[in-house]
């Protein structure tokens, strides 16, 4: 996966309330680079400016996109999402 080449003193406010640093470099493994297709439809958060919206699946991003749910809420520090997925997930 491309590597999302963002400094987390860089991000939006929005995604550095919901990730400590540690976890960002853990979820920069699926941020979505500006130009690629959306691999699922869901909610994606612009790491740029910080904003959130649907994108569908093979629609192109705008810009560097994370899916909303690798937000992990950093208060709690958990990083769980990023070492393990659902049962029912499509992993190749």
């Amino acid at each position: 996966m491309p590597h999302v080449d963002i400094a987390y003193e860089e991000l939006p406010d929005t995604v550095k309330d919901n990730l400590t640093e540690a976890q960002w470099r853990l979820a920069q493994q699926g941020a979505i680079l500006e130009g690629m297709k959306i691999p699922e439809t869901t909610f994606y958060v612009n790491l740029k400016n910080g904003q959130r919206r649907r994108y569908d699946e093979g629609e192109r991003a705008n810009a560097p996109l994370l899916p909303e749910h690798d937000l992990a809420g950093a208060h709690g520090k958990s990083d769980e999402q990023f070492h393990s997925s659902p049962p029912d997930a499509n992993v190749p």
